[in-house]
């Protein structure tokens, strides 16, 4: 699945950066606030659904977005465990990739979860449970060729398609018009305060966007001791700040989630059907299952 161009990667792999704009903003600050003195608490995963699946795909806050995140790392799942297969099938190996991360969205910013484990600091993706017969077959004795990795790849995402094509091009539709929350005036000018309350953090920067900057320089170059206690209070202070452009936006989400269920009525009678059932199968096809961030 193409990463929605609303999507920020707030997670990645071993050392996990917020995806941030070009550059520094000028005038940021040289040290930030004194860290949260509580010690990092490991975030954790958790299985349960929501009792509404279309929350999964249509998510109106940060909260929700985790379901959201969870069923975007389940598509990539089924696309990598087919592939195996396949590779295993043929007596091959395939080329490592990067480990997958749970990925936040920008739009719906998770201000509970920042808050108490910053930005680099997300939920590691459970790996998959090895079916019994893939452990009993021996490792495979020779590299693939390039033909062969293509072939094992375009089943892989044959295989995540038939899961996504259930839900895909409504999320599409609906993140297409999520971003009209946030050119809403009211919205606009609940975010123009933000740079005020950064600066009382001790982050002086011109706008959120400068601050998503500040906190790559400050992750990436951070020492190892001192990585969790920069994170966290960089997180903390984005929570604190955001908190009332949240509470702006939030119900105008709300409101344009209805408006969209009422436009899309019929495709959304089909979601409710379809979803849980089609990724219960591909659970039990692939020897997945599904996961979901939590604080």
């Amino acid at each position: 699945m193409n990463r929605i161009s609303l999507a920020r990667t707030a997670v990645a792999a071993a050392a996990a950066l917020l995806t941030a704009a070009c550059g520094t903003a000028a005038g940021s600050s040289g040290e930030g606030p004194p860290a949260p003195p509580a010690a990092a608490v490991p975030a954790r995963v958790t299985h349960a659904l929501p009792a509404d699946p279309v929350r999964m795909v249509l998510p109106v806050t940060g909260a929700e977005s985790r379901w959201t995140q969870g069923l975007d790392v389940f598509g990539q799942q089924v696309a990598r465990t087919a592939a195996a297969d396949c590779a295993r099938a043929d007596g091959i190996g395939l080329t490592e990739q990067v480990p997958l991360a749970f990925i936040s969205y920008a739009e719906l910013p998770d201000l509970g979860f920042l808050a108490r484990h910053g930005f680099g600091h997300g939920t590691e993706v459970p790996p998959p449970t090895p079916a019994p017969t893939s452990a009993a077959r021996p490792a495979p004795a020779r590299s693939g060729s390039p033909a062969q990795i293509r072939r094992c790849r375009a089943e892989g995402e044959a295989a995540a398609e038939a899961v996504r094509k259930v839900y895909l091009p409504v999320q599409r539709a609906w993140f297409g018009e999520l971003s009209a929350t946030r050119r809403a005036p009211a919205a606009a000018r609940a975010l123009r305060v933000l740079p005020d309350c950064l600066a009382d953090q001790g982050y002086r920067v011109r706008d959120e966007e400068a601050f998503f900057a500040l906190v790559d320089s400050r992750l990436m170059n951070a020492p190892a001791a001192d990585y969790a206690r920069v994170d966290r209070a960089l997180g903390s202070a984005y929570a604190t700040c955001m908190r009332p452009v949240e509470t702006v936006r939030e119900p105008m989400r709300l409101e344009l989630r209805e408006r969209f269920l009422a436009d899309h009525a019929e495709e959304i009678r089909e979601l409710r059907a379809a979803l849980v059932p089609a990724l219960r199968r591909a659970e039990k096809a692939y020897g997945l299952r599904l996961a979901f961030p939590t604080p």
